[in-house]
């Protein structure tokens, strides 16, 4: 039987499985694998999502299964889109009046399908926003567009509100992330929504190798509304994807200021530092509504907004209600926060050795259970609480394979503590990406700084995840710290972060003195490598107590890891 949900019309045989392993034939007859069943369910802030013009603030029950139809090169979801066998055990059974329930007792105002591609478990969705709809609340979803005019049409007879990410202009974009069309067929689709008066908001992934086409995409936007908000997605490389590919956040902001130009509603993501989440009246540059980063694909709205610009009175297109009232969802819970727990829990196992499937799956289906997810927001703050979590997995595992790579973790971590309580700490202050972007307290980075013997200033700030305020120059200029630690996503340099401060009108003793210390991006995005970081402060905060040999270190710390990729 051919299964008509995309391009791909897979030709499935009685009891075999379509290309995202979502359908099956049974009697003769294309059915979904996994009816009603969900890996995710929780509250989010729908700019976690994200969507930005439609109701602003407004929680929504995010849900999500598994699979995809297509395979992209850094996907985000790579777990569970491209792995999804590993989860079939962690899926929740959920009737759509369950969903409706759990939306109401949460007090959502909707559902959003996103995390994986809705095509693949349509009629799950399909029957999900029915039974919303009749109780009055709204169904949204996030897509890559490249479904069957079928699958379009029973998706557009449910959905109030739709996001499209699309895989660039060019035919091998396309290709390259295995998909069943072509950019053609994408922007049919779009100009499809558009006129059926669903909002639409439309994602693109930026990326070193094809940056030329994302004003090409605002131009093409731009024919059909240009109301439409564009999502320019900054590429992370995650899942060992080539760190070439991500451009610096500076380079990416200029691409963003050339699309402004043909739309007024481009957005930058994936970039903490940058003020391009926030919404500026197109007339005379009025500052409408301010957002700032949510981890990966997110936003967070702060609650300040203004519809109607107050010197030119024009009004931004926003659907809906606007609510002022943040929804602070936990660390690893909330738009794509949770796939990349996976993906780093996932990494972690193969690069210990785990290869087997069975013992992988059963791992990841207790990460989800029980709200592991939620504890390990804690344990991911110290290196104590790290080395515990490794402990966690070997115990799930029933095998010795962490063994190494703790004993390594652990002695290291002995010889700094042992010269923890040294006298004349310099006073350190940890940013993200930007002078004015402190790390909030309970971050791994301020615990290794402490550790190493920094007396972090981030702790005392009043500053952290559920602040609505910004930092400002003026708190920065009261605290004069004497070192800076930056850590944070994008290839920011030394020379960056310093032509950062003199925008901002910056003065300190760490930047007159020239102390900045640039975390290794590599450090953190590997797991066990924030040793690394670690080993790096204390030489660099007390090279009279420590002197470790860093090139002898890590490759020490590599020969625990031998699956690391």
């Amino acid at each position: 039987m051919e299964c008509e949900m995309c391009g791909h019309r897979c030709s499935i045989q009685e009891g075999g499985y379509g290309r995202c392993r979502m359908y099956t034939c049974i009697n003769g007859e294309i059915l979904e694998r996994f009816p009603n069943r969900y890996l995710a369910l929780w509250p989010s802030a729908i700019e976690t999502i994200p969507f930005l013009h439609y109701t602003p603030g407004g929680r929504y029950l995010l849900l999500s299964t598994i699979g995809c139809n297509l395979s992209c090169v850094g996907c985000v979801s790579y777990v569970l889109a491209k792995n999804q066998d590993l989860l079939t055990d962690a899926l929740i059974h959920a009737e759509s009046s369950d969903i409706l329930r759990m939306a109401k007792d949460n007090d959502c105002i909707g559902a959003v399908f996103c995390l994986n591609e809705p095509t693949v478990s349509l009629g799950t969705v399909a029957r999900v926003a029915r039974e919303l709809h009749t109780a009055g609340l709204s169904m949204g979803c996030a897509s890559n567009g490249c479904m069957s005019e079928k699958a379009l049409d029973i998706l557009l007879d449910h959905m109030d509100f739709i996001t499209i990410g699309l895989k660039g202009l060019s035919e091998h974009g396309y290709q390259d992330n295995g998909a069943p069309c072509n950019v053609e067929h994408v922007f049919q689709t779009l100009k499809t929504i558009h006129s059926r008066n669903i909002h639409l908001e439309v994602a693109a992934v930026c990326k070193t190798s094809d940056m030329e086409e994302i004003v090409s995409i605002a131009q093409r936007i731009q024919e059909i509304s240009a109301d439409i908000p564009l999502h320019v997605m900054r590429f992370i490389p995650f899942h060992g994807a080539d760190t070439a590919l991500e451009p610096s956040a500076t380079v990416a902001e200029d691409l963003i200021s050339a699309c402004r130009k043909y739309l007024p509603w481009v957005y930058l993501f994936n970039t903490p530092s940058t003020r391009y989440l926030n919404s500026y009246c197109p007339e005379c540059n009025e500052l409408l509504v301010e957002r700032s980063f949510n981890g990966p694909m997110g936003a967070r709205f702060s609650g300040h907004y203004t519809p109607v610009c107050p010197s030119c009175h024009y009004s931004i297109p926003v659907r809906g209600t606007w609510y002022s009232q943040h929804y602070p969802e936990p660390r690893f819970r909330g738009g794509y926060r949770t796939p990349v727990a996976l993906d780093m829990v996932y990494s972690i196992l193969k690069a210990v050795g785990i290869s087997d499937d069975t013992t992988i799956g059963l791992i990841l289906t207790k990460l989800l259970s029980n709200d592991y997810l939620e504890q390990l927001q804690n344990r991911l703050q110290a290196p104590k609480g790290y080395i515990e979590f490794l402990q966690v997995l070997q115990q799930w595992s029933g095998t010795s394979s962490f063994h190494p790579v703790i004993r390594f973790l652990s002695e290291r971590v002995q010889i700094i503590e042992k010269n923890s309580d040294m006298p004349n700490k310099p006073r350190v202050l940890s940013v993200l990406s930007h002078p004015l972007l402190p790390s909030y307290p309970d971050k791994m980075e301020n615990t290794l700084i402490s550790l190493a013997g920094g007396e972090v200033l981030n702790y005392n700030l009043g500053y952290d995840e559920q602040s609505s305020e910004r930092f400002t120059r003026d708190a920065f200029q009261k605290l004069q710290p004497d070192i800076l630690v930056v850590s944070g996503p994008g290839h920011l340099t030394h020379q960056n972060f310093v032509d950062l401060c003199i925008r901002e009108n910056l003065t300190a003793p760490a930047l007159e003195e020239n102390n900045i210390f640039i975390v290794s991006g590599a450090h953190m995005r590997t797991g066990p490598s924030w040793i690394l970081t670690l080993e790096s402060l204390a030489n660099y905060l007390h090279p009279d107590i420590f002197n470790f040999d860093l090139k002898y270190e890590k490759e020490a710390l590599l020969k625990t890891l031998p699956g690391l990729e």
